[in-house]
Order: structure tokens, then sequence, then C-alpha cells
């Protein structure tokens, strides 16, 4: 599987979503239509983008929109994140303040947890045994820590919508 075909999946699977965890539900039950090494290929793409997310800056944005962002809470952003599909993905990416502009009104909490234990849940629907773990993990954030009285020079759009 390619990264394309992953980012197809996600948007394929969340287009008919009503929220996460039926977005986690259809790739859930897209995956396990998959052959085992399509899934562990998936999960590694997922681990791959969890990675390219964790920086110190995503974390700012989470923080704000989320009102507050624990290491759990930054993984389950960051799952809300991936789910949302690629496009979003690398425009937040590249400029995490322009979140502010990309939510709508009614969005709550921007977190996913679900979406990473998809492909853990489909492979062991298929085979009956564990996914096989991939070598890709996040390591520390990447970027500058930041300390909140930062966050509205840092990302002055998701502050002043999301004042904590």
């Amino acid at each position: 599987m390619d990264l394309d075909t992953f980012w197809q999946i996600i948007d394929d699977t969340r287009a008919d979503a009503a929220d996460e965890s039926e977005h986690a539900d259809a790739l859930t039950e897209h995956l396990a239509g998959l052959a085992p090494d399509e899934i562990a290929d998936f999960d590694r793409h997922y681990a791959q983008q969890k990675a390219r997310s964790c920086t110190w800056l995503l974390w700012g944005a989470g923080y704000l929109v989320n009102g507050g962002c624990s290491g759990d809470g930054f993984d389950y952003f960051r799952d809300w994140l991936i789910g949302a599909g690629r496009t979003l993905f690398e425009q937040v990416l590249a400029d995490p303040d322009s979140l502010a502009e990309l939510l709508t009104p009614d969005q709550e909490e921007l977190e996913a947890e679900d979406l990473a234990y998809a492909a853990t849940h489909a492979y062991r629907r298929l085979t009956g045994t564990d996914l096989p773990s991939n070598d890709t993990t996040s390591g520390p954030p990447t970027g500058e820590p930041w300390d909140d009285e930062d966050l509205p020079t840092l990302l002055p759009h998701l502050s002043a919508r999301f004042a904590v």
C-alpha cells in the first residue's frame, strides 16, 4: 500500500461517518477486508503520519482548540487530524494557525483516539493474532517548546478564537 492509497482509505471511510466513532468503525470494517500485509502497511503509514505531526506548534494548536491538551490528548488530537484527511492534515502541518479558519463553529473537542486502533482491531479480526509492531514511533515533539503566554504570538488566530 502506498501513501496515496492510505489517504484514500481515510477519505473513503470518513465520507458517510457522522462522527469520529463511526469513522473508526467504518475504517476498521474496510481494513478487515484487506490482506494482513496491507493492514500492516496501513498501520505503518498511520504511524509515520502521526510521527510527522508531533511538533510543539501543533501541540499548541491542540491545546487551544481543546481547552488544554495532555500528552494523551495531543495523541488523540493528531488522530483527529489524520482522520480529517490529507488536505486538512497537510495544511495544518504547514500552518497550525490556519486551523482557526478551517473549523466549523459547531465542532467540539477534536479527538479521535479510536482511529488509532482501527488497524489493530481489523488485523486481529482477520487473523486472530496481534498486528506486528512497526518501527515507527513518535519521539519528542520537534520545534520549540512554548508556554501559555507564548501562544497568542505563535498562534494568533487560534488564540483569538479559542482563548484558554
